[in-house]
């Protein structure tokens, strides 16, 4: 059963400005350990804010699929966005933000992602486990 739907669309640009004023510090607080791994294997800077924009898509719908956004103990680092190894994205919730998801039944994630040289859309689904 679905528990929760979200979308959420990023401006790459808008990305790219935060990105080249707060640096590592932009990095620190959103990108959980494994995803920091991730980024810091992209050669340059469009490959980086590239990865940055489509995470922060991901984060933001998953956000909305349990009803929060970034409040209430709910982390974008520990909503990290991974990829399997044919490059599906998927969610690892870790910390707080992994026991609001189980407490609120959040239990399968699926996620997808699309973006262009501009923007990075993504769509995320909650659902809840049958009993």
């Amino acid at each position: 059963m679905i528990k929760g739907i979200g979308i959420d669309t990023v401006e790459r640009e808008r990305v790219s400005r935060i990105f080249t004023k707060y640096g590592e510090k932009f990095e620190n607080k959103i990108l959980g350990h494994n995803e920091k791994k991730e980024f810091n294997l992209k050669k340059n800077n469009r490959q980086k804010i590239r990865y940055l924009s489509n995470s922060f898509a991901v984060k933001e719908a998953f956000s909305k699929v349990i009803g929060l956004g970034f409040s209430n103990g709910v982390s974008p680092k520990e909503i990290e966005v991974l990829r399997d190894p044919k490059g599906k994205p998927y969610i690892k919730l870790n910390g707080k933000t992994k026991d609001i998801a189980k407490n609120l039944q959040v239990h399968n994630i699926s996620v997808s992602l699309t973006d262009t040289h501009t923007q990075s859309t993504a769509f995320v689904i909650g659902e809840k486990l049958w009993k």
